[in-house]
């Protein structure tokens, strides 16, 4: 996506964006200053995180001038920015200067919405998910296409983000798993890696640098934002003249707000639905850190003929009752001197809590695989070790008078298998609609909400399935070799029926219902036209590891019942091998792709031949 798109001709085609999203145009106004500036780059606020600042973490503060070259604009033809206590009021106040906070600030003020963006206390301090899949990629898509913010496509095309964004970020090339056994090396017949098959080069998002470039983009588009970028402390008022109050004594006004600040949320209180958050059935207890001194994995384990190295892509160690996640950072992630995300979940009660300390519950941890040990062994934090349990929780309700909960003020989520980017984005998706479709009407009833609410709440409770059925799952290799299966299939034919949503709204510009068809929830956390046939695995596979959790069915035969279903399921291209254990490693070359088009058109049913072709004859291209 060009990034030196300028001022003028984005505001050339604000009526075009307004006929095909369905969306009002965006009124004409300039861009806002940042007025933060900062001469450090992220990697030298990571590198001292645990020097000059005593481990503390404030990395967001100090990366912000790693994008700052990224959209390029004349600083002395903007006008000033909010000035705290002016009275300013605004149409929408949101709360979270994240990646979340800034995609849905660009997008309502692309499409011509008085927005102001409010930094939260918890914005650099809050570990945030880090790695995105085929389908995180498309929703990004949908965002750019939809609201006709463009720039959002690139956070899903690695290759097209900001050269400071891709040095300090990473493309991911893989996704591999590795199955552990306590007080054992790893058998190389138990690993499983997926090369994946991206139209997009999946990544892994520096969060601090990533999170300042969207924000520069959410100012860019007419964002407002207050001087000097203060934190809110409080929220005053009601629906309609709310006061948000920040920390250098002003206020910025709004009639309405979107709380997604992160914990200790505001407008939590707000609700009448009893406790603010409960926790969900998977319960598990969350380690995070950055580290430097991480000992490439493929020294000690070899990911084997077909595979890649490990560190080239996101590399998940499993082993029962729970995993490390392992997420290398920057174009050089090979030696000891890269940086590396380390996320552990565990079920606490397998895994139960030794010492106070999460940095010394991770390394009694790791004492107990031979193979961690030895690449952890000269590992040193540098953002510090944080841990809670349990870790997961979800907000009671969303919605409430002139405002709505949504994101990490509403849900905390397992970072594991990329569900905290995705989650983001899809309520991004849907929380513009509904916010732009109020303003359009003048309505801002707790009613018009309420869809918002639940659609949140269904993703919520995929992401509690999905990661309760990838615990059961780490009670044996079998078990899990099967289980990835199904949860790469749900990524794969997730990004290929939303690209296909997308496309068939796409051509019908300007027509009433145009992006009706999605927001419909369908079942396995989808909410777009999907082949029935793949919820129906979904759903199965649920049922069995609830059996495996219960003690009702051994953890060897569930995996041939899913590997006996893989096999037989009309909708899977026989050449994936998804039904043979013994094929682990997936690598979808140029044959096989002319491969899959032939039978698509041959053998597939007729939903699936439809989101793997276009007009059943060839494999849609990057569509933009």
């Amino acid at each position: 996506m060009p990034q030196d798109k300028s001022k003028d001709a984005r505001e050339g085609t604000a009526a075009k964006g307004a006929a095909e999203s369905g969306t009002p145009p965006r009124t004409a106004h300039r861009p806002v200053t940042v007025t933060r500036t900062v001469t450090k780059t992220a990697a030298d606020a990571d590198a001292g995180a645990s020097g000059d600042r005593g481990g503390d973490w404030d990395e967001g503060a100090e990366a912000v001038g790693a994008a700052e070259s990224a959209l390029p604009f004349d600083p002395a033809d903007e006008p000033a920015p909010v000035r705290p206590g002016s009275g300013a009021r605004h149409t929408v106040a949101v709360l979270g200067a994240h990646l979340g906070g800034g995609m849905l600030a660009a997008i309502l003020a692309r499409a011509g919405l008085d927005v102001v963006l409010v930094d939260s206390p918890h914005d650099a301090t809050a570990p945030a998910g880090e790695t995105t899949v085929p389908y995180t990629a498309e929703v990004f898509e949908l965002l750019a296409r939809r609201y006709d913010v463009p720039e959002l496509a690139t956070l899903g095309h690695f290759g097209q983000l900001p050269a400071d964004i891709r040095r300090t970020s990473g493309v991911k090339s893989s996704i591999g798993f590795v199955y552990a056994r306590p007080g054992a090396l790893v058998r190389r017949q138990q690993v499983v890696q997926f090369n994946v098959p991206s139209e997009h080069g999946e990544s892994h998002l520096y969060r601090p640098d990533v999170d300042a470039w969207v924000h520069r983009l959410a100012v860019n588009y007419g964002s407002r934002i207050p001087q000097g970028r203060p934190v809110f402390t409080e929220v005053r008022g009601e629906a309609g003249d709310f006061a948000i109050e920040l920390a250098d004594g002003g206020t910025v006004g709004a009639e309405f707000v979107v709380d997604m600040s992160g914990p200790d949320a505001p407008m939590l209180e707000r609700l009448d639905n009893g406790p603010a958050l409960r926790p969900l059935s998977h319960s598990s207890r969350v380690l995070t850190a950055h580290l430097r001194g991480v000992r490439p994995l493929e020294r000690r384990v070899d990911p084997g003929e077909r595979g890649t190295p490990w560190t080239g892509g996101t590399t998940q160690v499993v082993f029962p009752g729970g995993w490390i996640q392992l997420v290398p950072f920057g174009e050089q992630r090979t030696g000891e001197a890269a940086l590396t995300s380390v996320s552990v979940s565990l079920d606490a009660k397998l895994w139960p809590q030794r010492s106070a300390s999460a940095e010394d519950d991770f390394r009694q941890l790791i004492r107990r695989f031979p193979d961690l040990e030895w690449q952890f062994a000269e590992a040193t934090a540098v953002r510090p070790w944080a841990g809670s349990e349990p870790w997961q929780y979800a907000a009671t309700a969303a919605a409430g008078d002139g405002f709505v909960v949504l994101d990490r003020s509403a849900v905390r989520c397992d970072f594991t298998l990329s569900r905290d980017v995705t989650l983001t984005a899809e309520l991004v998706h849907e929380a513009a609609a509904r916010i732009i479709g109020a303003a359009r009407s003048c309505d801002w009833s707790v009613e018009r909400f309420r869809p918002l609410e639940a659609f949140q709440a269904d993703l919520v409770e995929h992401g509690d399935r999905l990661l309760r059925s990838a615990l059961a799952a780490t009670t044996d290799f079998r078990l899990w070799n099967a289980f990835c299966r199904v949860w790469l299939l749900h990524s794969m034919f997730a990004a290929l029926s939303l690209k296909r949503a997308r496309n068939d709204a796409l051509a019908r510009p300007g027509r009433p219902g145009q992006w009706d068809e999605l927001g419909r929830r369908r079942g396995a956390g989808l909410w777009f036209p999907v082949y029935p046939g793949f919820v129906a695995l979904f759903d199965d596979l649920d049922r069995t590891l609830r059996q495996v959790a219960d003690n009702r069915l051994a953890p060897g035969a569930a995996a041939e019942r899913i590997f006996g279903q893989l096999r037989s399921a009309s909708f899977i291209p026989p050449l994936f091998a998804f039904g043979d254990p013994a094929d682990r490693y997936y690598n979808f070359t140029p044959l096989k792709r002319i491969k899959v088009l032939l039978w698509a058109k041959r053998k597939a049913p007729y939903m699936v031949q439809r989101v793997l072709t276009r007009g059943a004859t060839v494999l849609p291209d990057v569509e933009r």
